[in-house]
């Protein structure tokens, strides 16, 4: 029976997780904190995590860099909090309207409206305040809080953002399309990727290749997601299939069609495998591309050379505390 996609990948992220969620615990103030309800709401949204990709970019950066210590965890969780506040208020009423994430409710279906957009903005404000206490030298947490800055805001997730909203029920252009998920999807792992590194002290050269690198996959993480909603389920999902074309979001499938999402989706993977950084870690960005491509049905993966074992890749985070879990975003 052939390995799960991506096993050198998970492998080496599942020793690295449990410093990522210690870092998060002793971020996220206790559910018995006044005030517990916004507390527990973020909590929630946080814990059980998804796969946890982009606090596993920063720390496979900070490595690639040859960085040591607790920066690299750092960064990543608080990424990881950046990311679960754009997911909290992505799911909201007044915008893709989910009630399931990660196989559970979501924040705002559990606490209410009003909590949620609270809890999101909680986590933002608690994950600029990590950065700010960034263990690295001072003019490095300058670089590292820019670059993620640069990243969350107009120039990239939320701008992303706004143009996914305004594409709504439009035929777009291609070029359209590839704009929004670079900004509202790539923007966040590229920074990730590149954050790390430059925690871990990676030079000019280096960084440029990280660079190439996070925004080659954050293009294709994108794709796969679109095509999770068509040719997915709710298992691998952790969340209901079929929402983009209910929400008549603009996605590969919609614009393109699938014969020529098919085609993007293996230029895309030979694109990534062509900007690995090299090096000692090289084995686990390519284990990372199929880890990510291998979540799609085997009709789908076969002709990227990837062999698909049918079970689900595991939740980072619960794996990191019990050795079980679930696929979620």
């Amino acid at each position: 029976m052939p390995e799960r996609p991506g096993s050198q990948w998970w492998d080496w992220y599942q020793r690295r997780a449990p410093r990522v969620e210690r870092a998060l615990e002793g971020l996220l103030p206790a559910s018995t904190e006044r005030p517990q309800t916004i507390h527990r709401a973020m909590r929630h949204s946080v814990f059980p995590g998804g796969k946890r990709i982009r606090p596993g970019l920063a720390l496979l950066g900070f490595e690639t860099a040859g960085g040591k210590g607790a920066a690299g965890a750092q960064v990543g969780a608080a990424i990881e909090l950046l990311h679960t506040f754009s997911l909290i208020h992505d799911d909201l009423p007044c915008m893709d309207d989910d009630d399931l994430r990660r196989g559970r409710p979501t924040c705002h279906a559990k606490f209410g409206e009003a909590i949620a957009v609270l809890a999101g903005d909680a986590l933002q404000v608690l994950a600029f305040g990590a950065l700010a206490g960034l263990s690295v030298p001072p003019p490095v947490r300058v670089r590292v809080l820019a670059e993620i800055t640069n990243a969350v805001g107009t120039g990239g997730v939320i701008g992303g953002q706004v143009v996914d909203i305004e594409s709504e029920d439009r035929r777009i252009r291609p070029a359209t399309l590839r704009w929004i998920h670079a900004k509202k999807t790539g923007e966040l792992l590229r920074a990730s990727l590149v954050s790390g590194g430059l925690a871990g002290g990676a030079d000019g050269r280096l960084l440029r290749r990280m660079q190439e690198f996070g925004v080659r996959f954050g293009l294709l993480f994108q794709i796969v997601d679109d095509l999770l909603d068509v040719v997915g389920t709710s298992h691998v999902l952790g969340r209901d299939p079929g929402r983009d074309q209910v929400n008549g979001k603009a996605t590969y499938p919609s614009i393109l069609g699938l014969d020529r999402t098919r085609k993007e989706l293996q230029a895309s993977v030979a694109a990534c495998r062509d900007a690995v950084p090299a090096g000692r870690l090289a084995l686990y960005y390519e284990s990372l591309i199929e880890a990510v491509a291998g979540r799609l049905p085997e009709d789908w993966t076969d002709p990227l050379g990837i062999r698909v074992r049918r079970s689900p890749a595991p939740d980072a985070a619960r794996g990191a505390r019990n050795g079980t879990g679930r696929s979620g975003r």
